[in-house]
């Protein structure tokens, strides 16, 4: 592996999520059902202030949802953070977050998140995690106590395919 690669500190039970809505507007029903299972499996979670706000199809504005991925990230308090949900708009914060220092931390997203987890690998060389998204019909706590929070602890996980 590249000596250059940064890896964000391991999560630990008992760490705090920080969750965030970096892209589409969040359905809040999905949402609490999602930090509910987050806190049954052992961690606590900070929203970040914006989360419910909505502008046009996004999470908030260009701005709130850039300054709200911002400060999630630098809380000291929060060990990971987790996106809420994908849809459309990651890529129109990355003016607003470019150039901003960004402490290495675990992200976990996928689908639209995909932008800022390429941007925090490619431009500050941190390792990044496609994952399930907190506020999504998808999101699974089976599948998260199983594999995604074993492999963000650090701990060694077998897989197995037919």
């Amino acid at each position: 592996m590249d000596k250059s690669v940064i890896r964000p500190k391991r999560l630990s039970t008992g760490g705090t999520i920080g969750i965030v809505a970096p892209a589409g507007k969040v359905d809040c029903t999905l949402l609490n059902r999602g930090v509910t299972d987050i806190e049954q499996a052992g961690f606590k979670v900070i929203l970040a202030k914006q989360i419910e706000k909505s502008h046009r199809y996004f999470a908030g504005t260009d701005m709130d949802r850039a300054n709200d991925f911002l400060e999630m990230m630098k809380n000291k308090e929060v060990d990971a953070v987790f996106c809420a949900r994908g849809g459309s708009g990651s890529a129109r914060i990355l003016p607003y977050i470019d150039g901003r220092p960004i402490p290495p931390k675990i992200l976990v997203g996928c689908s639209d998140i995909t932008t800022l987890l390429l941007y925090l690998h490619q431009k500050r060389h941190v390792i990044t995690f496609h994952g399930p998204m907190v506020a999504t019909p998808s999101w699974s706590v089976p599948l998260a106590d199983s594999y995604l929070f074993k492999i963000l602890s650090g701990d060694p996980i077998q897989m197995h395919t037919p």
